[in-house]
């Protein structure tokens, strides 16, 4: 990535939280599966990558040995590994994840150890051209088991995370950022509740430096968010974004009451509703008020007035309209986010497709083989890289290493 005019096809990648993995062994065997096909599909000898490691991986890679081969690795599968998703902690494809996609938050020390444990790992995995990675994380926890007593908790984690990157940075001369990620129903769900965390910490964490957030942009469009708007507020409040998540959210334009098309609409809408994931939803009354669902099962049985809902479901960036003219694709929030890159050349985050639902997607829209899922991958990074291109912020790669990759 250029700091001044923009991004290289190899330095857009995306986030591995898309793969099933359950230890150091599945991680291995995805790079080797997964993320080398995605590779070659783009014609790339070397790609930046969000790999996401869970707890067991993580804490494997603390043996010496293990965390050599691992780097031995990544270098001749030519990922160049300058971001980690350290938002899911264990198992996230198997059985229904929902809230306990949150577990552990950041009141309990679990989350701190892991978070250190992928610090050492990125911190020795950067590539030599590169100082700074950056690792997203879940924005402090779920609201609604949030209490004052686990934000002192939360709090007391993150200086003493603050404190130990900054030792790392002094050791290794990497700097590691952690950027939490705003998301639907979250403690930091909205940009005015992150600029005030933000701005809170910087009066009394001596090494709020290392904490940064993490955009993703379906959460923000969720939310009603104008992403540009948004990214502008954070830029005037000093807070940093240390990476930014690409990603389409579902849009359902209901036909008014009466209209016979309008349980048609909501049937298929239902076709969403599926057993893994949360799937947020979002909705404005007559007044402008944000109305809120903690799940799609919900919303679909509650939604009578309303005609708009937006729904956290990560749907390929691609995606402009899902089985019917009704269920869009927030790729106007994608517009918006792309748009302040192009005029904020102070701007440049990690840029990191995660579309990590492929798998769980309705049957008529989920790719029906793992070859089909790697060419839809695969799809979303050059629509990236159009996207990119069209606003004069991709521009060719020097070729120089990981030249042996295959």
């Amino acid at each position: 990535m250029n700091a001044v005019s923009g991004w290289t096809a190899p330095r857009v990648g995306y986030c591995s939280n898309v793969h099933p993995t359950r230890d150091l062994a599945g991680l291995r065997a995805s790079i080797a599966r997964h993320f080398q096909g995605v590779r070659r599909l783009r014609g790339l000898d070397e790609q930046d990558s969000g790999l996401w490691i869970c707890a067991r991986a993580a804490a494997e890679l603390q043996q010496a040995s293990a965390r050599e081969s691992f780097l031995q690795l990544l270098q001749h599968s030519g990922l160049r590994l300058t971001s980690l998703n350290g938002f899911p902690y264990g198992e996230f494809h198997q059985g229904a994840v929902k809230a306990e996609v949150y577990l552990p938050d950041w009141a309990d020390p679990q989350r701190l150890a892991y978070s250190l444990d992928l610090a050492r790992i990125l911190a020795q995995a950067l590539p030599a051209d590169c100082a700074q990675g950056v690792i997203s994380t879940v924005p402090l926890g779920y609201a609604a088991t949030w209490t004052p007593a686990r934000q002192a908790r939360a709090d007391a984690h993150l200086s003493q995370l603050t404190r130990a990157l900054a030792a790392l940075h002094r050791q290794t001369g990497k700097k590691i950022l952690f950027c939490l990620e705003m998301e639907p129903d979250c403690v930091l769900e909205n940009t005015a509740q992150a600029i005030a965390f933000f701005q809170q910490r910087q009066t009394f964490d001596p090494h709020h430096e290392y904490l940064a957030l993490c955009f993703d942009v379906c959460h923000q469009a969720v939310m009603f968010e104008d992403c540009y708007e948004s990214l502008t507020r954070l830029h005037q409040a000093r807070v940093p974004v240390g990476k930014i998540q690409l990603s389409n959210a579902m849009i359902c334009r209901l036909p008014p009451q009466g209209d016979q098309r309008r349980d048609h609409v909501l049937k298929t809408l239902g076709h969403f509703a599926e057993a893994t994931y949360l799937h947020q939803v979002k909705a404005l009354d007559a007044q402008g008020r944000l109305v809120a669902w903690a799940d799609l099962p919900a919303a679909l049985s509650d939604c009578a007035q309303f005609t708009e809902l937006r729904i956290h479901f990560h749907i390929p960036l691609f995606s402009e309209h899902l089985l019917l003219p009704e269920l869009t694709g927030s790729q106007v929030a994608l517009a918006q986010t792309f748009d302040y890159l192009a005029g904020h050349v102070d701007c440049r985050p990690v840029l990191e497709v995660e579309t990590y639902s492929w798998g769980v997607l309705p049957a008529q829209l989920r790719p029906a083989t793992e070859p089909a899922q790697l060419e839809g991958i695969a799809a979303e990074l050059r629509w990236v890289e159009d996207q990119l291109r069209q606003r004069n912020l991709l521009h060719a790669a020097v070729q120089e290493a990981y030249a042996h990759a295959l």
